[in-house]
């Protein structure tokens, strides 16, 4: 905790960032959030719908098959 207290009085207490250096900065905090929770999400196979074969009403194009 005190190396902690160090740094941060250690810091400027103004800085200036450009625009573009903030946009910057919020997408790879976005992208890294993103890996991150697609790496450490307890679900790692996502399946949509129920694979019940149930919605497909045509047995003219099954009888020809």
């Amino acid at each position: 905790m005190k190396k902690i207290k160090v740094f941060w009085e250690s810091l400027e207490d103004f800085a200036t960032v450009s625009k573009r250096e903030l946009f910057l900065e919020v997408v790879c905090c976005l992208l890294a959030g993103f890996a991150l929770g697609i790496l450490f999400s307890p679900r790692k196979t996502t399946i949509i719908g129920s694979n019940n074969r149930n919605g497909r009403l045509n047995t003219e194009e099954d009888a020809e098959e």
